[in-house]
C-alpha cells in the first residue's frame, strides 16, 4: 500500500508542477474624491473635468470632493470615500507615507479612476504602475480617431457604439497592458496618424487590485470631451463601477479547482490553480513540506466575506500559472484572492468559497477523461492495487487500463483521488454511479499524506459492470456534483 501511495505522491505531485469585500464605510450617498495634483504638464481641462464629475454626481447619487493636496492621503480621510479619482495628475504627487495609505486604502476595498494622464503619474512607484495599468509613453497631434468597444457590458461601455469616433489626444503606453487587466477599448490606429502601438491599442480597462476597483481612460485631455454626452457616460460608468455603485466583469486573474478546472468555486484546504499573465519571472516548485507561502517572492492572499486574510500554501508558481492550497478557516461566500508579485504590483481575482467544492483529478491532468485512481483486488488474504490508467506513448496521453471482473471469488474496489471533500460532516451526503449503477462508498475525506489531497473509496464493485468497457464515474458530495471522469471494464 504505501508503495502505490509514493508513486501516486510522485504522479500528483508532477501535475501540481506541470501548470494543469468591500469597504468598512457604508454612507446614505456614496462619496467620491477628485484628486488633480500636478508637479509636471497641467491640463487646461482639469476644471472642466471637475465640473463634469460634480454634475454627474447630482445627477446620479452621490457627493463628490476635491482637493490637490497630497496631505489627504491618509487613511482616516481615504476611509471616507467610495473612489478616489486621479484627473489627469502628472508626475510624483504622493510621498512615501501617503502612498502607503492609498496601498491600504485599496486593499481595504477602495476604488480608483484615472483618467488621461494618470497614467503620466509616478514612475517610480511600482504598486501604482500595476494599479494604473500603464505609464505613458508619447502622443501624436490632438485629432479624430475611431475606439473599438471589446466589452459592452461594463458600465463604462454600455452606452458607447461599438465604433466610437471623437477627437482626443491618443496616448501610446510604453507596454501594452493587455493580460493585465481586462481591456475595455481599443483605438483603431488606422483611423489616425501617429499611433504607435500597432493592430492592439488598448485606450480604457478595468481591473480587481490589491482588493480594490481600478478603471482607466486615456480620453479627456480636451475641455471639450468633459461636454460630450457619451464621454459623460463612459466616465460615469467608470466612476459607478469603482464605487462599487454598479458591478463589471473585470477580472483580469482566474482560480479554478487544479483536480476540475471548473472556475470560481474552491473549498477550504483544496488545491486551485491561478491563471494570468506576468504572474513570475521564474518557474519554480516547492521542494518540501510544509508548503512554503512565498515561492519566487511572489504571494497569494485570500481575503473572506468576513474580512479576514491568509497567505496560500505554494506548491509551484510560473509566469502564466499558480498552484496552492486553499488556505484553511475562510468564511464561506464571496471572496478575492490577491497575487502579491515581486515587482510590487498586486493584481486580484474573485472567488467563491464554499466548505464542499467537490472534484477529481485526471490522469491527464485536465479534470477530463480517464480517472486518476487505483483498483485494489482482494482474493481471500491477498491483496493487488492496480493502476486504472497507463501511459499511451503513441498517444502521448493516459488512456484506461481495462479492470478485469469475472472472478468470483474476488472483490474489486475503488480508490479515486481528489480535492475539496475533507469538510464532510456525519451528515453530509456522498453518492457514487459507476455507469448508472449506484455503488456505495466507504470513506470520503482527507488522503492523509498528501496536502490538499482527498480520497474516495467505494464499496466492492458491482458483477454487472464486467463487460461495460467504459463507463462514467459520477460522484455527489452534498448534493454538489464533481467533475465526471471514465474507467474501463472487460
Amino acid at each position: 500500500m504505501m508503495r502505490n501511495v509514493l508513486s501516486l505522491f510522485v504522479c500528483l505531485t508532477a501535475l501540481l508542477s506541470w501548470g494543469w469585500h468591500s469597504s468598512g464605510n457604508i454612507q446614505s450617498m456614496p462619496r467620491l474624491l477628485v484628486f488633480s495634483k500636478t508637479t509636471g504638464f497641467r491640463h487646461d481641462s482639469i476644471p472642466d473635468g471637475l465640473a463634469a464629475i460634480r454634475q454627474l454626481g447630482q445627477q446620479n447619487g452621490f457627493d463628490v470632493d476635491a482637493t490637490e493636496d497630497a496631505t489627504t492621503f491618509n487613511d482616516a480621510n481615504l476611509a471616507r470615500y467610495q473612489t478616489v479619482v486621479w484627473l489627469c495628475t502628472t508626475g510624483d504627487v504622493l510621498d512615501t507615507q501617503q502612498q502607503a495609505a492609498f496601498e491600504r486604502y485599496l486593499r481595504n476595498g477602495g476604488g480608483f479612476a484615472g483618467i488621461h494622464s494618470a497614467t503620466d503619474t509616478e514612475y517610480d512607484w511600482p504598486w501604482y504602475g500595476g494599479l494604473v495599468g500603464a505609464y505613458f509613453q508619447d502622443h501624436p497631434a490632438i485629432q479624430r480617431a475611431t475606439l473599438r468597444v471589446e466589452d459592452g457590458a461594463h458600465p463604462s461601455t454600455t452606452s458607447l457604439p461599438a465604433a466610437w469616433d471623437r477627437t482626443d489626444e491618443w496616448y501610446n503606453f510604453r507596454l501594452n497592458p493587455r493580460g493585465r487587466v481586462k481591456v475595455l477599448a481599443t483605438l483603431d490606429e488606422r483611423t489616425y496618424s501617429g499611433g504607435g502601438m500597432g493592430a492592439d491599442h488598448p485606450l480604457a480597462w478595468c481591473q480587481l487590485y490589491d482588493g480594490g476597483r481600478a478603471w482607466y481612460t486615456a480620453g479627456g485631455h480636451t475641455s471639450e470631451s468633459y461636454s460630450e454626452p457619451l464621454f459623460r457616460q463612459h466616465l460615469l460608468g467608470g466612476l459607478q463601477f469603482t464605487a462599487k455603485i454598479k458591478d463589471g466583469a473585470c477580472a483580469a486573474l482566474a482560480a479554478a479547482s487544479a483536480a476540475s478546472f471548473r472556475p470560481d468555486v474552491l473549498a477550504g484546504e483544496s488545491i486551485a490553480t491561478i491563471f494570468g499573465s506576468a504572474l513570475t519571472t521564474a518557474t519554480v516548485s516547492a521542494t518540501a513540506t510544509p508548503l512554503p507561502a512565498t515561492l519566487s517572492n511572489t504571494a497569494v492572499r485570500f481575503k473572506d466575506s468576513a474580512g479576514i486574510e491568509r497567505l496560500a500554501p505554494l506548491f509551484f508558481v510560473s509566469p502564466t500559472q499558480i498552484n496552492l492550497q486553499v488556505p484553511a478557516g475562510l468564511a464561506n461566500g464571496a471572496g478575492l484572492f490577491t497575487v502579491v508579485k515581486a515587482d510590487g504590483t498586486a493584481p486580484s481575482g474573485t472567488v467563491t468559497i464554499n466548505a464542499l467544492a467537490p472534484a477529481l483529478f485526471a490522469a491527464n491532468a485536465n479534470g477530463q477523461g480517464v480517472a486518476a485512481g487505483l483498483a485494489l483486488r482482494v482474493r481471500d488474504d491477498l491483496r493487488a492495487f492496480e493502476p486504472l490508467a497507463r501511459f499511451d506513448t503513441a498517444l502521448n496521453r493516459y488512456v484506461a487500463v481495462p479492470l478485469e471482473m469475472s472472478q468470483p471469488n474476488e472483490q474489486v474496489f475503488l480508490v479515486l483521488f481528489g480535492t475539496g471533500m475533507r469538510a464532510l460532516t456525519p451528515a453530509s451526503a456522498r453518492a457514487l454511479k459507476l455507469g448508472g449503477l449506484d455503488v456505495p462508498l466507504l470513506f470520503v475525506g482527507a488522503q492523509g499524506e498528501l496536502v490538499g489531497v482527498d480520497q474516495v473509496n467505494s464499496a466492492p464493485l458491482p458483477r454487472a459492470l464486467a463487460g461495460r468497457g467504459e463507463v462514467d464515474v459520477v460522484l455527489t458530495v452534498d448534493g454538489k456534483l464533481a467533475n465526471t471522469l471514465r474507467v474501463q471494464f472487460k
